[in-house]
């Protein structure tokens, strides 16, 4: 362990971090003041802090050596996980926008980690269209940041320390330990930054030139729609009232779930890269179960009387939202019908392509478990049977598929004892605990609460939302966090972090052998 290097290369990143909040305070200068927020003293105050830790990280590991090893990469990229989520919170709390610490750590770890769930509108806290631009807009950074936007910043950083060679997805991809699914190179972590740049700004411009938003909102839309965060700058993106807008961000939700990694392995054979993302067994499967959802969701709909348009309209964008973790939502989809909400459960789970910015389980993992189960099936039939599992005519290890089925069993051991956690909170049902917890470890951000029956009727109908039971708090996606118990706020702050990270990098730091010689 080189304790040196590490508070080196964290110094570098929370220079980064600490110069992103330029443009919000930019902002927050030229922004009408109101006499409620203090966004330019928050921001000064968190550029000083910032300022000042980097500092002294670069003054504590100034003469450390160049090495730096697995323990190494581990550490910081999980301990700058936990940096950013304190410094990030500065301009919330010191503003008066989230004066409660929680609340404030709680949103920013929510935006890094691309989960999306958020405390404005709820408990004592003002409602997003209350919060000031800069504020909304450092939201959105969060999200881009949080992002494979960090890739950017180790991109630049690393090489200068004398790193090379290192791979930075791993930390928040870990998938199939294969070449093709884990790119190990820093060109190849340049590339992913390069796609996911250009789909931002393609983003961008679509959003203002189809969508009909703004400046403003296009930016803070496509900064959560590629980082699938969901922070939008309205309670509902259905209040925009714009088709186009939503076909938009549905079709590059869509994308942001797909492995960015798989193309950056593959982009040196040119348009033949799509091509081969097209074909390859992850991605077929990603696209057959963003069907099968958005097909399920739609029949439900219909047969509850919606018709046909609008039920396929609403299970496209919610669904694909909450299939990439996104969160943005059309609808308060705690009112549709029992089978929309297990097949969105499902979909909370599984999440998108490994190597892109959604959450879940990922698709890769399903399919080798898919595979795994199919071979189980065979081999009853056939006990003298002798196959490989393949992925893409690849042959998989052993160690590999029991790599993925023991993260996988992890996974929903996190989602069953955050659960068990959560429900001491007695404001929860079963319901809302089980599926905050599993929207938090999945980085979704949304879950579902149990509602009034008497509301259900207008909120299918998109009347007005849903009304939850008088004892339990709306966490839904028209609802917030922010009415929860500060210690379960805790809870799930650290549950997005692990989900964010894949379980084990976090797991790694808790450990005590870690961090001996």
């Amino acid at each position: 362990m080189n304790p040196g290097q590490i508070a080196r290369m964290l110094a570098g990143f929370a220079a980064f971090f600490t110069i992103a909040q330029l443009p919000p305070f930019l902002m927050a200068l030229q922004e009408a003041q109101d006499g409620r927020f203090a966004t330019v003293a928050g921001f000064g105050a968190s550029i000083a802090i910032g300022m000042a830790v980097a500092s002294l990280l670069w003054f504590g590991g100034r003469n450390a050596g160049a090495e730096v090893f697995r323990k190494e990469a581990i550490a910081v990229a999980g301990v700058s996980w936990m940096l950013a989520g304190l410094l990030g919170a500065v301009p919330f709390q010191w503003s008066g926008l989230l004066p409660s610490a929680t609340d404030a750590v709680f949103e920013t770890v929510s935006g890094l980690t691309t989960t999306g769930a958020s405390v404005l509108g709820s408990g004592d806290n003002p409602a997003v269209p209350d919060a000031p631009p800069s504020l909304l807009l450092w939201r959105a950074l969060l999200h881009w940041i949080g992002g494979i936007g960090i890739i950017l910043v180790f991109v630049a950083l690393l090489p200068a320390m004398g790193v090379t060679g290192k791979n930075l997805l791993t930390s928040e991809s870990v998938g199939v330990a294969t070449e093709s699914f884990q790119p190990r190179a820093i060109e190849k972590a340049r590339v992913v930054a390069l796609i996911y740049v250009t789909l931002t700004g393609a983003c961008l411009l679509l959003l203002v030139g189809i969508g009909g938003f703004g400046w403003f909102d296009a930016v803070c839309h496509a900064f959560a729609t590629l980082a699938t965060g969901g922070f939008s700058t309205r309670v509902s993106i259905d209040q925009f009232g714009s088709l186009g807008a939503e076909v938009v961000l549905t079709v590059f939700m869509f994308l942001s779930g797909a492995s960015f990694a798989f193309l950056a392995a593959h982009w040196r054979s040119g348009p033949q890269a799509i091509t081969a993302l097209l074909r390859s067994g992850e991605f077929r499967l990603y696209a057959v179960t963003t069907a099968a959802l958005i097909g399920s969701c739609t029949l439900a709909l219909v047969r509850a009387d919606v018709p046909f348009g609008t039920a396929l309209r609403l299970a496209s964008f919610n669904g694909v939202s909450v299939l990439t973790s996104t969160g943005f939502a059309t609808s308060d989809f705690q009112a549709w019908p029992t089978t929309c909400l297990l097949v969105l459960f499902a979909a909370m789970l599984v999440g998108g392509c490994a190597g892109s910015t959604a959450g879940g389980i990922k698709q890769i993992r399903l399919l080798v478990v898919l595979k795994l189960l199919g071979y189980t099936v065979r081999q009853f039939v056939r006990p003298r049977i002798v196959e490989r599992i393949k992925i893409d005519e690849e042959t998989l290890p052993a160690v590999v598929v029991s790599s993925v089925l023991a993260i996988t069993m992890m996974w929903l051991l996190t989602i069953a004892a955050g659960a068990f956690v959560l429900s001491f909170d007695e404001r929860l049902s079963f319901v809302g605990a089980l599926t905050a917890s599993a929207s938090m470890v999945g980085n979704c951000g949304p879950a579902l609460a149990q509602i009034d029956p008497a509301s259900a009727a207008a909120a299918l109908e998109g009347i007005a939302g849903s009304t939850t039971l008088a004892s339990e708090p709306n966490i839904g996606p028209f609802g917030g966090y922010g009415g929860l118990t500060a210690w379960a706020k805790a809870v799930m702050t650290a549950q997005m972090l692990l989900g964010r990270l894949e379980l084990l990098t976090l797991l790694a730091l808790l450990s005590p052998s870690f961090w001996r010689r």
